[in-house]
């Protein structure tokens, strides 16, 4: 781990719009693994939310990736465009290997807009496996991009 007078020292080369995508990824993967809230003592489903969050959170740590790796940022939701196009497809292959990564990625590649708009649907499902597991892999690869690329530890950072 870098000291405070290092981080500092390399902060001009930090992209913080890759460390602000995934910061904010991490805090909507936070929220998502919380599918029920308590309401005057009541417990209240938000799997819908819970749903939209991890898909947003997958979504982001792949922008960040992205930036990192392109100095761009990427616009839209598709999954399997941002997987493309952040390069890491060999590597989520290794991480998710008891999936079948193509299939599962073809399920949800839109599923951040249509989730979002689950009212007009009458029926839903997603692989909420298969989504967790992408998430935490997402995230851990994004981390390890930016310890790789800034000499950052996000676990540890106040950045």
């Amino acid at each position: 781990m870098n000291d405070f007078a290092s981080i500092f020292k390399n902060l001009s080369d930090i992209n913080k719009t890759a460390i602000n995508a995934y910061r904010s990824g991490r805090e909507f993967k936070n929220l998502s693994n919380n599918p029920f809230v308590l309401i005057d003592k009541r417990v209240c489903p938000t799997i819908l939310a819970s749903i939209c969050n991890k898909l947003f959170a997958c979504e982001l740590f792949l922008k960040s990736i992205i930036i990192i790796n392109k100095n761009f940022l990427q616009k839209g939701h598709k999954i399997s465009y941002l997987i493309k196009e952040s390069g890491i497809e060999e590597i989520l292959e290794k991480e998710l290997v008891k999936y079948n990564l193509k299939n599962e990625i073809a399920k949800i590649d839109n599923a951040f807009q249509i989730w979002q708009y689950s009212y007009e649907y009458d029926n839903l499902t997603i692989n909420s496996g298969f989504l967790n597991d992408l998430c935490q892999s997402l995230e851990k690869i994004c981390r390890q991009e930016i310890q790789k690329n800034y000499q950052l530890n996000m676990l540890d950072s106040f950045i």
